[in-house]
């Protein structure tokens, strides 16, 4: 019977001691979501505020999760995002895939192009400078060979990393200004900067309701609309500092497109 009694205390000890299961941390979810090009439905069915974790499988949950023997937990788990943000990310993605579909339509994977650091690419072998010569590419520090792939990949990290830096700059950027100018909300957004006088804003998951509510935060503000008879899904309005904001409603894609400008 003492024989048996250890047995059971050391299968005990094996197998049920631990009240909390290892949680498995999962650092790196918006490069994940950025690289995979996780499509912005996938994230459709969780609240803004819900946290979001990447599995070693490439899943996504809210929650928790046992996966071999792993226990995954987005609550505790460091790497873990809001499901708002995560929007935002995938959002980002299929913009920079759209934007390079059409940049290189018409080539093809394995062609090959001489492209620069600053994002732009030829397939000719040489270039007109702005002295009229010749010049070989093959030969120019400021262009390098590669196929279309390795350029497609070139220029979607050169295009995050850009966002990277204009999201970290936004708070001291002169265009901060003209966002202290605007309503505050909820939806998500994804924000395009064009230059220091002006920018454009997308807010996405936009219900009609809060559209018209947007329009009457944006009349309290100050703006005017410059044309009283415009249809109920666009704005064009003026403040006395003379700056212009014009607001355009997808009722279809609750989207609401605006952009702010100095005249």
């Amino acid at each position: 019977m003492k024989k048996l009694a250890i047995a059971i205390t050391s299968l005990l000890l094996m197998t049920g001691c631990s009240s909390t299961p290892t949680i498995t941390n999962t650092n790196n979810i918006k490069e994940h979501i950025l690289k995979d090009n996780v499509a912005y439905d996938s994230f459709s069915s969780y609240s803004d505020s819900d946290t979001i974790i990447r599995l070693p499988n490439g899943e996504y949950i809210h929650g928790t999760k046992e996966v071999n023997g792993k226990y995954y937990d987005s609550d505790q788990d460091s790497g873990a995002i809001q499901a708002k943000k995560a929007k935002y990310y995938a959002l980002l993605a299929m913009d920079v895939n759209n934007y390079l579909t059409e940049k290189f339509e018409g080539f093809n994977d394995s062609d090959e192009v001489f492209y620069n650091k600053e994002g732009s690419f030829t397939n000719a072998s040489t270039v007109i400078d702005e002295n009229g010569n010749e010049k070989d590419l093959a030969n120019n520090p400021d262009y390098e060979s590669m196929t279309i792939k390795e350029a497609k990949e070139k220029e979607y990290n050169r295009l995050i990393q850009e966002d990277a830096k204009e999201e970290k700059k936004n708070l001291s950027s002169p265009v901060s200004e003209l966002n202290e100018l605007l309503p505050k909300t909820d939806s998500i957004s994804k924000t395009v900067f064009n230059k220091k006088n002006k920018y454009a804003i997308h807010y996405y998951e936009v219900e009609k309701n809060e559209y018209f509510d947007y329009i009457k935060k944006i009349k309290e503000k100050g703006f005017d609309s410059i044309d009283p008879n415009s249809p109920e899904e666009s704005f064009l309005g003026v403040n006395n500092d003379n700056i212009l904001v014009n607001i355009h409603y997808d009722a279809t894609n609750k989207i609401l497109d605006l952009d702010i400008r100095r005249q």
